[in-house]
């Protein structure tokens, strides 16, 4: 890659004084051995700054849960809490699972979600990997069938949806070489620091598998190590305004950044599992990416600049 990069800089996001970030990684909350959360009465539980929705209609029927049940072998619905890596993210005791629309309430007034750990749950791992009563073997028969099961986060500000989101496929099946065919069988990081400045996530799930009375895949997945950053200062309160061009975007191999940056900063690009895969520094008001060694998908860049940071979404086709 040519040593050429640029600047991106937006009037938006750039959350910096009294800024923290927590890490809610749920060892600290109250639970039996072997058991999961259930309140009856539909309680959100909250910790690390964020509130965890959670319904129960006799039965828990939607949002989150937290469990310290492990197994990675049951198949079928009983094991709703068990998930695929067996333990939480890092082998660690506790972890979440949710469920399709379960939302996420933000407990300060401005927070950007940096991101969090993910992967399947048993449940949802051995349908899709052996087909049940309900849902299908993915790939099918001959293992072509273009099969996927994804989770994509949007978020809220002020009850209004944010323009961004973020996808994650938990299967893939599409790839024209059956070879690449995934289920996700460990703990993936999702970076949703594009989003921006939310004060609620919501998380939709879709499968390739539907039936008549909706989708065959059971709508669960793990969740571990939300990782929130909280600032007491709102949008409004933001003095400093850059102006960006950036373009094409979507791009194939060169890419054109302008930008009013008065002050030296440093940016980074960063694949969607947050790895550094280049960064310097930088103070030209336009600067031209050469990317055509880089292979398709979603980068980030985030560019720092006197004690702020903010961060874009590029795609590469």
């Amino acid at each position: 890659m040519k040593r050429t990069i640029t600047v991106i800089a937006l009037a938006l996001s750039l959350f910096t004084i009294n800024a923290q970030t927590i890490v809610a990684d749920f060892e600290g909350l109250p639970l039996a051995t072997n058991s999961a959360y259930s309140s009856t009465t539909g309680v959100s539980f909250t910790t690390g700054g964020a509130s965890f929705q959670h319904k129960y209609s006799g039965y828990w029927s939607g949002g989150f849960s937290y469990t310290n049940k492990y197994d990675s072998s049951t198949v079928g619905f009983t094991n709703m809490y068990g998930v695929k890596p067996l333990k939480g993210y890092n082998n660690s005791n506790i972890y979440v699972i949710g469920q399709d629309k379960g939302v996420i309430n933000l407990t300060a007034p401005s927070n950007t979600v940096g991101g969090f750990y993910i992967t399947n749950t048993t449940y949802a791992y051995k349908s899709m990997k052996l087909g049940d009563s309900f849902g299908k073997k993915f790939g099918g028969v001959t293992g072509n069938d273009p099969d996927f099961f994804k989770v994509t986060v949007r978020g809220y500000k002020g009850g209004v949806l944010v323009a961004d989101s973020v996808p994650f496929y938990l299967a893939d099946f599409r790839f024209a070489n059956n070879t690449f065919d995934y289920l996700v069988d460990t703990w993936q990081w999702v970076n949703t620091s594009t989003l921006g400045n939310v004060d609620s996530l919501k998380f939709f799930m879709f499968t390739s598998d539907n039936g008549s009375f909706g989708p065959n895949t059971p709508l669960f997945f793990g969740m571990d190590n939300f990782t929130n950053t909280q600032s007491s200062v709102g949008l409004a309160e933001n003095k400093t305004n850059f102006n960006l061009s950036v373009y094409p975007n979507p791009f194939s191999s060169i890419l054109t950044i302008r930008s009013d940056l008065k002050a030296e900063g440093t940016v980074a690009l960063m694949d969607v599992a947050g790895k550094i895969i280049y960064s310097q520094q930088v103070n030209d008001m336009q600067t031209v990416l050469d990317v055509h060694d880089l292979p398709n998908g979603i980068y980030f860049l985030e560019l720092s600049s006197a004690g702020q940071k903010t961060m874009k979404k590029l795609i590469k086709n």
